[in-house]
């Protein structure tokens, strides 16, 4: 499967504020509702399948899109945002579990290591197959091709999506004053796994148990995709509530798929080199 479109990253965005430690709310799913989105704080900014519960009020996480936006218009075709391929990811026994020794690792041992980790944390809740988060993670950010981890496994240059300034995108505005994506006016999609900073302050993760919740960090970022995909109660194994993850990351056909397509093709031991 070949699809191409161009990558949309905000190359020119102001450099991003270290995240400081902040407490991850654990979200309370409500039901689902159809209010559309919005553009200033009267109004219902944020739409997707999982409505949760936010301090004193309700708002819904927003619908992501890959290379940074939410779909003003979710019901038209989707496109991605490169060339899709197979996440070239091992899948061998020994390789995704973390067992190589940390100097021999590359990028794509260490973001499969990382997926790898969110799903065994979250495979008595929800069965969610690491497989899912390979193939949303190359929708959504290339599986990193063009960019390096560091040290911590942050990567390098960070993930930035185009400002939520309407048009094609959403009308989202500032919501951190530019903390994570360095932009104080719009906000943008951000790390790997693109989430606006909204809907990280709701499903953000501290997955390598440093003490800070960062979206730019790979354990992070899979970790908190996982615990999205997993809400409302979702058995990721039932074909059904499978589609409804995926969807409730971007709600339309042509994304669900693609993200089907490559979790097949992993799922069937197909891997492409780096």
């Amino acid at each position: 499967m070949t699809v191409v479109c161009a990558v949309l990253v905000a190359a020119a965005a102001p450099a991003r504020a270290e995240p400081t430690p902040i407490p991850t709310p654990i979200p309370t799913p409500i039901p689902r509702s159809g209010l559309a989105l919005g553009s200033t704080a009267a109004e219902p900014v944020l739409r997707l399948h999982d409505l949760v519960r936010v301090t004193a009020g309700y708002v819904a996480a927003t619908r992501l899109q890959p290379g940074g936006g939410s779909a003003a218009a979710p019901d038209r075709a989707w496109t991605p945002p490169a060339d899709l391929q197979t996440p070239p990811i091992a899948t061998a026994p020994g390789t995704i579990s973390g067992t190589i020794p940390e100097r021999q690792r590359t990028k794509y041992d260490v973001l499969g290591a990382a997926y790898q980790k969110a799903a065994d944390a979250l495979s008595d809740r929800c069965h969610l197959p690491s497989a899912l988060l390979m193939a949303l993670g190359e929708v959504e950010s290339s599986s990193l091709r063009g960019r390096r981890l560091d040290k911590d496994h942050d990567v390098v240059p960070p993930v930035v999506g185009p400002a939520l300034a309407g048009g094609r995108f959403a009308a989202i505005r500032d919501t951190d004053g530019g903390r994570l994506d360095g932009d104080p006016v719009w906000d943008r999609a951000v790390g790997p796994m693109q989430f606006i900073p909204g809907t990280w302050r709701l499903w953000g993760a501290d997955g390598n148990g440093d003490g800070v919740a960062d979206p730019q960090n790979v354990e992070d970022a899979a970790l908190a995709a996982g615990r999205y995909l997993c809400a409302g109660g979702r058995d990721l194994s039932r074909p059904a509530d499978l589609e409804a993850a995926i969807l409730s990351y971007n709600h339309s056909r042509q994304y669900l798929a693609a993200v089907l397509d490559l979790h097949d093709s992993v799922m069937g031991g197909v891997v492409a080199g780096p």
